[in-house]
Order: C-alpha cells, then sequence, then structure tokens
C-alpha cells in the first residue's frame, strides 16, 4: 500500500489527489471542524498527515483559495475564512454531499452503525495489517502524543488513523461507510476535544488498538475499537446535551 490515506480514492477516475484533499478539508470547514480564524498546519505538516506530496498540498489550498475559504496572511500563516458570507458565498456554487446528508441523522443511529462497521474493520485489519501500516500508525500516535494542546491539529490526526486502520480492512464498502459516518458531528467533536484530558484519552484508546493490530489478535482489535467507539459516543452525547 503505498498511499494508505488514498488508496481507496485510486479507483475514482478523474480525481487527483489535491482534488480528494480538497474536498476532505472542505467538509471538515462545513462540518465546523476548522472554523473561521483557525490556522491549518504547515504544508510539510499537511503532507505528513494525508499522507501526500508538499505538490498536492498546494494544489488542494490553491482550490480552497479559489472557494474563498482559506486566506494566506503576510507571512507564511494559511487561516480559515468561513464566516457567514464566505460559507453562504461556497454554497451558493457548491453542494455538501454526504457530510450534509450524515449529519441529518441522530446520533444513536450513528454510532449503532459506527459499531457495526468499526468493529468487523478492526477485525479484518487486524488479519491483514502488515508492518509497514503499523509503522504508519506508530508515526501517527507519536504525533499525536504532542497535540494534547492542539484539538484541531488532533482531530485532523485521528480521521487519518481511522482511516489508515479502514484501509488495512481491504473492503471498499465498508471504507466509505466509515468515512461517511466519522463525518457525523465533527463541530461537537471540536468541543469536546477542548475538555480537559480528552485529547489524551482519546490517544490512550488509540494507543490501545495499535497494540492489538500489532498483536494481529482480532478479539483484542474489536475490543479496543468498541471500548474507543462507547467513549467517544459518550462524551459526543453528553456535549449534545449540553
Amino acid at each position: 500500500m503505498n498511499n494508505p490515506a488514498f488508496a481507496f480514492e485510486k479507483t475514482l477516475k478523474n480525481r487527483t489527489k489535491k482534488d480528494i484533499l480538497a474536498d476532505k478539508l472542505t467538509d471538515m470547514i462545513l462540518t465546523g471542524l476548522l472554523r473561521d480564524g483557525d490556522e491549518l498546519p504547515s504544508e510539510r505538516e499537511l503532507a505528513q498527515l494525508f499522507g501526500v506530496s508538499r505538490e498536492t498540498v498546494r494544489g488542494a489550498l490553491s482550490q480552497l483559495t479559489a472557494y474563498g475559504l482559506i486566506s494566506v496572511s503576510h507571512g507564511s500563516k494559511t487561516r480559515i475564512r468561513a464566516d457567514e458570507e464566505a460559507l453562504t458565498r461556497f454554497r451558493s456554487t457548491h453542494t455538501e454531499g454526504a457530510t450534509r446528508e450524515m449529519n441529518r441523522f441522530d446520533v444513536d443511529s450513528v454510532f449503532e452503525s459506527r459499531i457495526v462497521v468499526e468493529a468487523a474493520i478492526a477485525r479484518r485489519a487486524a488479519i491483514n495489517i502488515d508492518a509497514k501500516g503499523i509503522d504508519g500508525l506508530e508515526r501517527l500516535l507519536e504525533a499525536q502524543s504532542r497535540l494534547f494542546d492542539s484539538p484541531v491539529h488532533f482531530q485532523l490526526s485521528d480521521q487519518n488513523f481511522h482511516k489508515l486502520i479502514s484501509e488495512y480492512a481491504n473492503n471498499e464498502i465498508l471504507l466509505r461507510y466509515a468515512e461517511e459516518l466519522y463525518a457525523f458531528g465533527l463541530s461537537i467533536r471540536r468541543k469536546v476535544m477542548l475538555e480537559p484530558g480528552a485529547i489524551e484519552r482519546s490517544y490512550q484508546e488509540h494507543r490501545h488498538i495499535v497494540d492489538a493490530l500489532r498483536r494481529g489478535d482480532p478479539d483484542a482489535a474489536e475490543r479496543a475499537m468498541l471500548a474507543h467507539l462507547d467513549s467517544v459516543y459518550r462524551t459526543t452525547k453528553s456535549k449534545m446535551a449540553g
């Protein structure tokens, strides 16, 4: 798997990596994960997070600039433009696709579905993952261990953590479902990540998942994934109620 973060998209015709990355970043803005004024990671950091070249990152950011959803200041800082005017202008010419559709469902239905899909993914990944996949997950964990005070950057890494595991399930249907389900309530997840200890807790849960995958233990991988999803569900539900 030469490029885990984009392996599935290779099956899509007339779609370049920069188009796919631009769509991913746009969805993060539309769901509220990335908000007006947020500073994006550097080109180098984005390239590492998404497993693509800096040229691909620059191409994707150029598209977002054309959409009016990001701006570059006098220095090298790239910031999100997501005020009401920018979002209204974007929505007048674009549709929000699967992300908008997913967010119309209730949290219980979404997480019931995530349990089914990601439990199957964890089991299959434990059987199929190789040393390169484990190394990729370890690199993500290493980065996450330094992001306990960076909710937005952690969430970007979190999405790629789940995506990489899904790639090793070797099932394109499960992968597609997992991506769409992940998009639910990202704006709420951002609020959860602001709670003291929330990022570190999620990181430790990720560590348990990787440990099980390294051992090639499908039962343990499923248990670790379900424990993580239960934690995500409970904190999301609590924040929505609050």
